[in-house]
């Protein structure tokens, strides 16, 4: 078996609505993982670590500083765009 070099750094293509939905559902369901007392160490690191990256993509899109109702507003039409986009559009 070949050995994988896993500290090798990737590019991701995704849309900015999936971004934000993303964001949003690692940092609200999983922002108390330590409390769950389901999933390891090195799972809780790999989720808040993916959360920190998406955070930091969104704030270099711009996305960042908004208030409650316009964070929930955008949030909203992220929800609605990824209902508008075809099951497919991952493949």
């Amino acid at each position: 078996m070949k050995a994988e070099d896993l500290s090798k750094e990737t590019t991701v293509k995704i849309t900015l609505g999936h971004l934000l939905l993303a964001w949003e559902v690692l940092s609200d369901k999983f922002s108390d993982l330590r409390s769950s007392g389901n999933l390891s160490e090195e799972e809780m690191r790999a989720i808040w670590g993916l959360a920190d990256l998406l955070e930091k993509a969104l704030i270099g899109n711009g996305i960042s500083g908004r208030s409650q109702e316009e964070w929930k507003s955008l949030v909203s039409s992220a929800t609605n765009f990824i209902r508008s986009v075809p099951v497919d559009f991952l493949d």
